[in-house]
């Protein structure tokens, strides 16, 4: 038999490889994170822009208006009151519009014709007409 001494397998230390890799997989990370952060801080930075873009013209359209109303104050205590508008009447039923003599009663509510011209029963368009085609 032979006396040799038994082999062991020793495993190598691969620590700091794994270490290495770690870091540089963590570096890419934070790499693609941080321009996903860069343009999220510039999306949120325009978007506070736009907000204080819009409060200020708000505030512009409020103190505009508040001028105005305080401009018409000023003019109405200066002038006065304007003169109350003439309310709007309704036609009395049964007047004349053209100043024609109507007859009183029954007879006076009849409409008129337009043209003021009399019936006739001859003429194009009245009756009934019957062609047949011989």
């Amino acid at each position: 038999m032979c006396s040799a001494k038994p082999a062991t397998i020793t495993m190598p230390d691969t620590g700091a490889y794994d270490r290495m890799a770690q870091m540089q997989m963590d570096a890419m990370r934070q790499q693609q994170e941080g321009v996903a952060a860069l343009k999220q801080m510039e999306l949120n930075q325009a978007l506070r822009n736009q907000e204080q873009g819009l409060m200020a013209a708000r505030d512009f359209k409020t103190e505009r208006a508040n001028d105005t109303a305080a401009n018409a104050q000023r003019m109405a205590a200066l002038i006065g009151t304007p003169p109350p508008e003439k309310t709007a009447k309704a036609p009395v039923i049964g007047t004349d519009r053209e100043n024609m003599v109507k007859a009183k009663g029954k007879k006076g509510l009849r409409i008129d014709r337009v043209d003021r011209a009399t019936a006739t029963s001859e003429g194009a368009g009245t009756g009934l007409n019957i062609t047949t085609a011989s």
